[in-house]
C-alpha cells in the first residue's frame, strides 16, 4: 500500500515521504481504513493524482503537480519542454546580461639592436685620460684579495716534553725521568683530549701523556668553524698555565704557534707550526 506527502509524492512510509521527507499526516479514521480504496480516495482529495494521467520531470524524475508549468524542484518548463538555464531566465525577467569586454589591441614592440662594436668606435675618447695605479694602489688592490679570500685552516702541532724545572718540590719515590723523549702530536681532527691513561675506569685520551699531576682528562683541543684551534680547561686537579697564566675551566681559549701550556710535575707542551 502506498500513501501520498502533500507535495503529492507517492510513499511507502506512512509517517515521512520517502521522496521528499515531508510529513505524512493522517487522519485517525484514515489509519483505521487504510486498506479501504474509497478511503484513500477520500483522504487524496485535489492532490490525488492518478497513476495514468501521471506526469513527472524528466530531469529530475518529480511528479508533476496538476497545471503546474514548471517542476517545482528544478524549474523544467513542461510547456516548453525546456530545462531551466539561468540565462534563458533572466532573459525572460528583462536583467541586463553584461557583454564580454572587447579585446584590447595587441602593441608589438620591436627589439632594438644594438650593434657593440659601431657604440664603441663612435664613442669621443679625445679627452679620455686614463691615469695608471701607483705602487701604493696596487699593493692596496693585493691586500683586499687576500681579505676577501678564504683562509686555510691553521696547520699546528704539540711537542710535548719533560722539563725538570717544572719540578718544584722533588718526591723521593717520583724521580723525573729526565731521559724521557719528546712526543710529537699533529692537531688534524676537530677534537682529542689530552689526559693520564687510566686503564681501571676504561679512560683512553687520544693524547696520553704520563705525568701523575695530570688528570685523567685534563685538556680537550678542539678546531672551531674558522678553522682555529682552541684549548678548553676540563676542571682538572692540579689546573694548567698558558704562557704562565692559569686557563680558567670551562673556557674555550685560542692557540696559536709560539705558545706553552705547563701542567703536571713536569710537563711542558710547545705549540708550534707545521
Amino acid at each position: 500500500m502506498s500513501n501520498i506527502c502533500p507535495k503529492g509524492h507517492f510513499s511507502t512510509d506512512i509517517d515521512y515521504c520517502s521522496e521528499c521527507g515531508s510529513a505524512i499526516k493522517l487522519p485517525a479514521s484514515a489509519s483505521s481504513s487504510a486498506g479501504s480504496a474509497t478511503n484513500l480516495d477520500k483522504l487524496a482529495g485535489k492532490n490525488l493524482v492518478s497513476s495514468k494521467a501521471t506526469t513527472s520531470c524528466p530531469d529530475c524524475m518529480t511528479v508533476r503537480r496538476p497545471d503546474a508549468r514548471f517542476c517545482e524542484v528544478c524549474r523544467y518548463d513542461f510547456e516548453k519542454a525546456m530545462s531551466f538555464s539561468g540565462l534563458q531566465s533572466g532573459l525572460q525577467s528583462g536583467l541586463q546580461i553584461a557583454q564580454p569586454l572587447p579585446a584590447l589591441n595587441a602593441v608589438v614592440v620591436e627589439p632594438v639592436v644594438v650593434d657593440a662594436v659601431a657604440a664603441v668606435n663612435s664613442m669621443d675618447t679625445t679627452n679620455t685620460v686614463i691615469t695608471p695605479l701607483d705602487d701604493a694602489a696596487h699593493t692596496s688592490l693585493a691586500a683586499d684579495a687576500a681579505d676577501a679570500s678564504v683562509q686555510p685552516f691553521v696547520r699546528l702541532k704539540l711537542r710535548i716534553l719533560v722539563d725538570s724545572s717544572l719540578y718544584k718540590d722533588p718526591d723521593p719515590g717520583l724521580p723525573c725521568p729526565v731521559a724521557a723523549a719528546e712526543k710529537e702530536y699533529h692537531l688534524d681532527v676537530d677534537e682529542q683530549t689530552l689526559g693520564r691513561q687510566f686503564e681501571g675506569k676504561g679512560i683512553h685520551p687520544e693524547i696520553v701523556v704520563q705525568d701523575p699531576g695530570i688528570s685523567r682528562r685534563h685538556l680537550k683541543l678542539m678546531r672551531d668553524g674558522a678553522g682555529q684551534i682552541t684549548v678548553l680547561e676540563l676542571g682538572s686537579a692540579n689546573g694548567t698555565e698558558l704562557n704562565q697564566a692559569n686557563l680558567e675551566p670551562g673556557v674555550v681559549t685560542a692557540l696559536k704557534a709560539g705558545d706553552q701550556l705547563t701542567l703536571g710535575m713536569w710537563t711542558r707542551i710547545c705549540v708550534e707550526s707545521r
